[in-house]
This record gives C-alpha cells, structure tokens and sequence, in this order.
C-alpha cells in the first residue's frame, strides 16, 4: 500500500507534495502549510477536496491561478481563491480526510497546467 500524500499548491504555480495522515492533528498541518488561522475545504468531488486560507483575499493573498483552473473543472467558478491551496482525497466513512497518491498529484498539476515531468516522492527527499 502506497503511503497518502497531500499537495501544496502556491499561487505561483511552485508545489510540494506532503506525506498525509488522515487522523490525527490534520488541521495543524494545514495551518502550517497554508500559513493560516482559518481554514476553508471545497470538495471538488468526492474524491478531491481542496483546503484554503478563509481569510486569504482579506489578507491580499495573490489570487491562485491554478486552483481556480482545477475548481473550474468541477463547477462555475464564482469566487476567486487566494493564497496557497493544499489538495488531499475526500472524507472516508468515518468523515476523515484521505490522502492521495502520487499518480494523483501528478494528475492534478497536469490538470491546472503544470508540467512536471517527474513527481518528486516525499518519503526520498
């Protein structure tokens, strides 16, 4: 079984992809990736939600571009998104949030129109 992961994408279309747990202190790893005090999730699909600073377009965050691309995949687009967004699965039966896999990640940038020709595996670096 492959380890979950988590992506971090930034405004700038610069990434990271993280190792996920889905129980335990999530929300401090959110926090500290995001850079934020108020978290807000869109669930792009049931297995795809997408976390955000609440407070991102309150703070002047750059609007990012390609979360906005990714959103517009699974609805109109009625709100920009700002600041740095962190991709995990969706909720399980339980309603903890899953992890995705790298095949995932990869996916998703290729999505937003990032090209990455190789995922860079956080359990190696």
């Amino acid at each position: 079984m492959s380890a979950a992961l988590a992506l971090v994408l930034h405004p700038d279309t610069s990434f990271n992809v993280i190792e996920w747990r889905s129980t335990g202190d999530t929300l401090s790893t959110l926090y500290r990736e995001i850079d934020c005090t108020s978290i807000a999730v869109v669930d792009l699909s049931p297995e795809v939600s997408m976390w955000l600073d609440d407070e991102g377009m309150l703070k002047n965050s750059p609007v990012n571009i390609p979360a906005l691309t990714l959103y517009a995949l699974s609805a109109p687009v009625h709100q920009p998104y700002h600041g740095t967004a962190v991709f995990t699965g969706g909720p399980d039966t339980r309603g903890d949030t899953k992890g995705l896999t790298l095949d995932h990640c990869h996916a998703l940038l290729k999505l937003a129109g990032i090209n990455v020709p190789t995922m860079p595996d956080p359990r190696t670096n």
